[in-house]
């Protein structure tokens, strides 16, 4: 196999973009300036997460996450543009991110791969969403019916329930953290996004 690369400029902070390098046995990551800013060795990963989290800004970012002995380091699928802009680099990150859990899986035995968000903060999350979303009922049911417009009012409870559980329902199923078999699981955890 010969080396997949892909780059980013993870945010206004950084002068340029950096080049992650994914070779047979390690992944390289290199400054804009070209020196070698770090090497992941496959042997030494631990535990690999792949996870759909986008944010207000972020809405298409998907995100690998390599965790060892002391460390952790995160690689986004999202380009830094400008204040507020992000270039989506999925056609160059997810045959990186792929060529990483393949490395990882052949020289690691032992590593866990998982898939979506983190266990405690997904249920902290759930459960805050439950509550948003029954709080959200309850004045939705709360609010007077409009006189002489009842079925505008009926429409508008509906069109707000209706565009609000399909978002919580995708989240809730392509959030959930998960183990996934790199083998024969990594097409569904990629296409979960």
């Amino acid at each position: 196999m010969e080396a997949i690369e892909y780059s980013r400029r993870a945010s206004v902070a950084e002068k340029g973009e950096t080049l992650w390098r994914a070779l047979p046995d390690r992944l390289e990551y290199y400054a804009p300036d070209g020196a070698l800013k770090g090497v992941v060795p496959y042997d030494k990963v631990r535990r690999v997460r792949l996870a759909f989290a986008p944010g207000r800004l972020q809405q298409k970012r998907f995100l690998m996450e390599l965790s060892g002995g002391r460390s952790r380091l995160v690689v986004t699928n999202l380009h830094f543009k400008g204040i507020g802009q992000f270039e989506d680099r999925s056609d160059m990150f997810f045959p990186m991110a792929r060529a990483v859990v393949e490395g990882v899986q052949r020289a690691s035995p032992g590593a866990s791969f998982r898939a979506g968000e983190q266990p405690a903060l997904y249920y902290l999350q759930l459960v805050f969403v439950l509550a948003t979303l029954a709080l959200l009922a309850v004045i939705l049911i709360g609010l007077p019916l409009v006189p002489g417009n009842f079925v505008v009012s009926v429409v508008v409870k509906l069109a707000v329930i209706a565009f609000s559980l399909p978002l919580l329902l995708s989240w809730i199923v392509h959030a959930r953290p998960r183990r996934f078999d790199p083998a024969t699981d990594l097409d569904e955890v990629f296409a979960s996004r």
